[in-house]
């Protein structure tokens, strides 16, 4: 049988439906690479996410690569961990215009409890468009979707 038809199933094949900011921004798998702890993702980027000067607005950019350095800690760790932003420094080094955008998320150093990650936007052509470092603070994922689910957060508590 030939293999060229051949996809491997990751963790996100069995973690269901994308989260909605996922979905608004076409999060799409391109592959997962374990030996260098990087995950490659793209993104559709919607005229509606545009500014006056017909630009991504920042805040999108950033969601996207919020969600390639998340989306590191949950495919490289087999969603072992829910990774919450604590702080994220983005650099914008390139107008972003509606359209593909693909993204680069790599772990950098992580325990049982933090995460420290990078990621990068490029253009189709691999020209960077922004990057960002990041610090995430590690939750078992299975139960903070499970809680997330079943219980309002108290106020004072962490969000997962």
């Amino acid at each position: 049988m030939p293999q060229d038809n051949f996809k491997e199933e990751t963790i996100f094949d069995r973690l269901g439906d994308l989260p909605q900011v996922a979905a608004l921004i076409d999060w799409t798998l391109i592959r997962l690479d374990k030996d260098a702890d990087s995950i490659y993702l793209s993104f559709t980027a919607s005229d509606a996410f545009t500014n006056p000067a017909g630009n991504v607005h920042g805040g999108f950019v950033t969601a996207m690569l919020d969600e390639c350095m998340g989306s590191a800690v949950v495919g490289l760790k087999d969603a072992r961990f829910l990774p919450v932003t604590v702080s994220m420094t983005t650099n914008f080094i390139r107008p972003v215009v509606a359209g593909k955008v693909f993204g680069e998320g790599h772990i950098t150093s992580m325990s049982n409890s933090s995460a420290f990650l990078e990621g990068k936007l490029a253009d189709p052509d691999g020209r960077i468009l922004a990057r960002a470092i990041g610090t995430y603070r590690l939750f078992p994922f299975r139960e903070a979707v499970k809680n997330h689910r079943e219980q309002p957060i108290q106020d004072g508590e962490a969000s997962p």
